[in-house]
């Protein structure tokens, strides 16, 4: 049980990386989008929803790292 338990966690770290790195790579685009805007009010608006989704996709990755690292080493002992 502590092996499968092991694989799990190793096989959800990958997956939070992944996300997180594509996280970071979607706020990176959207100061990118900010920049190239040049002041149009729909470029500002779509570069500003793109870095707050991702740093909401972020927040809601780093959640579940917490999460599911607390449920692995207090309930599957």
């Amino acid at each position: 049980k502590q092996v499968q338990s092991n694989q799990v966690a190793a096989i959800l770290n990958v997956v939070y990386l992944v996300a997180g790195i594509v996280a970071v790579i979607a706020i990176v685009i959207g100061g990118v989008r900010y920049t190239v805007s040049g002041g149009d009010p729909s470029g500002v608006k779509a570069a500003k929803d793109t870095v707050l989704y991702a740093v909401v996709g972020l927040v809601v990755v780093i959640m579940a790292a917490a999460i599911t690292d607390f449920v692995i080493k207090n309930v599957a002992k």
